[in-house]
């Protein structure tokens, strides 16, 4: 689908730009009533949070901070203040509009100058986008528009939105400065360079960026006064820009990104769209389209239980997924799964604090006027779905039963070793039981200069001997579109599910496979059953053969042939294998990373198993159970 085959630029004009934007996304600063709505728990607690930035020290971005990712590697020195910054105005902004008292003016001037300050709005891992990139620093003349940049953008074209009386009264420089910055560093570059890869109108395949990156852009747009001409030319640029994000996602719905990522793509797409619903009081909406709902409900095809999802490619299995806005998307598409979903986290919802930063003044607002009718709703009962299946991204998910967690759950990949954020982990593989982690992927380490380099797959989490798949021959799968799943198959009826694929193309020519078959089973009934059945050959015999699974627990040999592994609250998986075929074995892996340590804990676990003999053929079968 494309966009501007429903919302036209006549369109546009007549909903949006033909009438005054105030108070038609969120209430304006002088709606007491709507901002007094809010539960007083939420008022005290945001108006407690900026409390701790009056006469707050804000610290500086020096020079050698930026420098350091270049030099030696790592993004927190610069990030973590930059992003401070941002944290702070919000919740200062947010307490303001709460209170209306003027007593966070004086603070939201100091940080909006600061930032206005900045050299630049871009973040130094993102400088690759310069013209002339190579410098250890950031060069004036050249704003570049990132993530970061956009994010920074719409912060403060909302600072200058909602405090409009209040920061004039204080001088109309701080709402000019901020116009000038915006116009310099974002307007301008969007509208004269089109070489930004994430904008889709060059050779480069665009991911999350593009509607995280449109999103701010439209937001500036709509807040922001210029001529009308000129708003509608740059609002033409954004839709024709989300249209090449359209362009390349699966009808499936799928998301190469992993669930963890879902909230920065389907999630951005949506807040583009949502915006353009609120500021056309709703003339404006595709929320009727098969491929919108499909990607919206994707979050939820992937949901295992509590905060875990399925988490392939650089996602992490707790997933922080913005609940409100997935309980708004579900509203949307009149979807009640993904709206239980939304329930399901939002529950949890607390105020943020300055250890967890990270959303946007849209979406933190949408969890702050949504947070009376979520609570007040008729609690639906959680997605647990019995099975999904994507046939464009090759990933199949199933559980033993439809409704509950109790009990196993599977999920395994196909697709190719050139997805966005991708890890080598063709036929990988992950087991729950009662909807707790014991056979896994390990997501990804904090990002440094590294992870999106050329060496890249120099970093273990990304390489397949750290995912449950074979080395062979001493050869791991390799980077690459061309090292791909092959004749993937999907089965299912109500006694289980299967799914299949030859891996065989994922190894380099010299591991001398000719044909790797996995197939991995879900048997329903009495019994409940995992099944991983492994059918190979290979050019020349050979015992050269190790099958890697990572676990959260220590495994255990009980019996001959069955490995226990079990979790502190005595969930159990069984694992069952062929002695006269393999070796068992494991070793600890110390976890220090704090990207991982927040999710695993210190310690993992690969179990190895070896091959006992030289084989020119294979058919080996595993079998896991929850109890033995």
């Amino acid at each position: 689908m494309k966009l501007t085959d429903f919302i036209t630029i006549s369109d546009i004009k007549e909903h949006v730009f033909g009438k005054a934007v105030e108070g038609r996304i969120f209430p304006e600063l002088a709606d007491r009533e709507a901002w007094m709505s809010v539960p007083l728990v939420l008022q005290q607690a945001w108006v407690t949070q900026a409390e701790s930035y009056l006469n707050y020290e804000w610290p500086s971005l020096r020079a050698t901070a930026f420098m350091a990712y270049f030099e030696e590697g790592s993004r927190q020195p610069y990030d973590t203040v930059e992003s401070e910054r941002r944290a702070a105005l919000c919740t200062l902004l947010i307490a303001e509009c709460l209170e209306a008292e003027g007593r966070f003016l004086r603070e939201i001037i100091n940080v909006v100058w600061l930032i206005c300050e900045q050299t630049t709005w871009c973040a130094p891992a993102h400088h690759y986008l310069s013209l002339q990139p190579g410098e250890l620093l950031s060069d004036i003349e050249e704003p570049l528009f990132d993530l970061t940049a956009g994010e920074t953008a719409a912060l403060l074209a909302w600072t200058s939105h909602q405090l409009k009386a209040p920061l004039d009264a204080v001088s109309p420089l701080i709402r000019k400065r901020i116009r000038v910055e915006l116009e310099r560093r974002i307007v301008t570059p969007y509208i004269s360079r089109d070489d930004f890869w994430w904008m889709g109108f060059g050779e480069r395949e665009v991911n999350n960026w593009n509607p995280w990156c449109n999103a701010n852009m439209l937001t500036v747009l709509l807040l922001q006064d210029m001529e009308p001409e000129r708003k509608l030319l740059l609002v033409d640029k954004v839709l024709r820009s989300l249209d090449r994000y359209l362009e390349v996602q699966f009808e499936d719905g799928g998301c190469d990104e992993g669930s963890t990522y879902w909230a920065r793509a389907a999630g951005m797409l949506f807040v583009n769209l949502e915006l353009m619903y609120r500021a056309s009081d709703g003339a404006l909406q595709v929320y009727d389209q098969p491929l919108i709902q499909k990607l919206g409900q994707f979050v939820y095809k992937m949901f295992i239980d509590d905060a875990y999802f399925v988490n392939f490619a650089d996602g992490a299995a707790i997933a922080s997924q913005d609940y409100a806005l997935v309980h708004l998307y579900g509203s949307r598409i009149n979807d009640d799964r993904l709206r239980a979903l939304g329930q399901h986290g939002f529950h949890h919802y607390q105020v943020p604090d300055r250890t967890r930063k990270g959303n946007s003044f849209f979406q933190e607002m949408i969890s702050l006027l949504s947070f009376t009718s979520i609570q007040s709703e008729a609690a639906l009962p959680p997605p647990f779905i019995q099975e999904a299946w994507f046939p464009n991204l090759q990933v199949m998910a199933a559980r033993q039963k439809e409704g509950s967690s109790h009990g196993l759950y599977a999920a395994i990949k196909g697709g190719h070793n050139d997805e966005s954020h991708n890890h080598n982990d063709i036929g990988h593989f992950v087991v729950y039981v009662n909807g707790k982690p014991f056979l896994i992927d390990i997501g990804v380490e904090t990002y440094t200069y590294k992870t999106f380099s050329p060496q890249r797959y120099e970093i273990w989490t990304m390489q397949s001997g750290y995912h449950n798949v074979p080395v062979i021959n001493g050869f791991e799968q390799k980077e690459g579109r061309s090292f791909r799943a092959e004749d993937v198959t999907y089965e299912h009826s109500e006694d289980g599910v299967r799914f299949g694929l030859n891996m065989s193309q994922a190894y380099p020519a010299e591991a001398g496979v000719r044909n790797w078959h996995r197939s991995l089973t879900l048997h329903r009934g009495a019994e409940p059953t995992i099944e991983l059945r492994e059918v190979c050959s290979f050019a020349e015999p050979t015992d050269g053969i190790q099958l890697h699974m990572m676990s959260t627990q220590k495994p255990e040999l009980i019996n001959p042939g069955c490995l226990r592994l079990q979790d502190r609250d005595h969930n159990q998986l069984w694992l069952a294998y062929d002695t006269e075929q393999w070796e068992a074995a494991f070793e600890l892996i110390s976890v220090k990373d704090e990207s991982l340590t927040r999710v695993w804990g210190e310690s993992l676990y690969r179990i190895q198993f070896k091959l006992r003999h030289t084989v020119r053929h294979g058919d080996w079968t595993f079998k896991m159970t929850e109890r033995q």
